[in-house]
């Protein structure tokens, strides 16, 4: 994480789309968090950086939103709760305790099959027509149901540094990371220990 929201907004360390998706509030263990994806402007800009929608359905849903702003209000809604959502479980997880599911399995089952794949110059998106505001919620729900059916479900870790609390998929041989960033969020926690042991000493 960032203390600038706009580097904040394109730092993408979680390592799948949903948990990237979960990191969109900054600081989230501080009193103070910052919304990354405050409107529905903020989500479709989100889900161009992250590569999760091509171009033109970006600009499909931009236009659509113009014409239906109230709707686009109940969208990020729904993305705050959903957010909310990969929170409760990647937590339950990581406590070794059940996750209710429930929720969730009421928002997956409106969800449409899953469309077929465009290949585009240097990624892969779903191809969504853009006939829906609630389009770019989609592939997070898409990316979150194949992290929880696989074994990235017993590797999800979160961010150790102070008032950080972004979601990571461990990777490391010994499932030994600490930090969403070792050269952001990493770095400052090993200064400010640095500094706190100076002043105890």
């Amino acid at each position: 994480m960032s203390r600038d929201p706009v580097r904040a907004g394109s730092q993408f360390f979680g390592g799948r789309i949903c948990l990237d998706f979960a990191n969109t509030l900054d600081w989230r263990l501080t009193d103070d968090p910052v919304e990354l994806i405050p409107d529905y402007a903020a989500l479709l800009a989100w889900s161009a950086r992250r590569g999760v929608l091509a171009e033109r359905t970006t600009q499909l849903l931009k236009s659509r939103h113009q014409r239906h702003m109230t709707e686009g209000a109940a969208v990020i809604a729904a993305a705050h709760s959903l957010r909310e959502q990969i929170w409760a479980v990647a937590d339950a997880l990581r406590a070794g305790v059940r996750a209710d599911l429930r929720k969730l399995n009421r928002t997956l089952a409106g969800l449409p099959p899953q469309p077929a794949l465009i290949e585009h110059a240097q990624h892969i998106t779903f191809e969504l027509d853009g006939t829906d505001l609630q389009q770019p919620l989609w592939p997070v729900l898409w990316s979150l149901t194949a992290v929880l059916a696989s074994t990235d479900a017993r590797r999800l870790g979160v961010c150790q540094a102070r008032g950080c609390g972004w979601y990571f998929v461990d990777e490391s041989p010994n499932h030994s990371r600490l930090w969403c960033s070792s050269e952001v969020c990493g770095n400052r926690e090993r200064a400010r220990r640095a500094y706190s042991r100076r002043r105890a000493d």
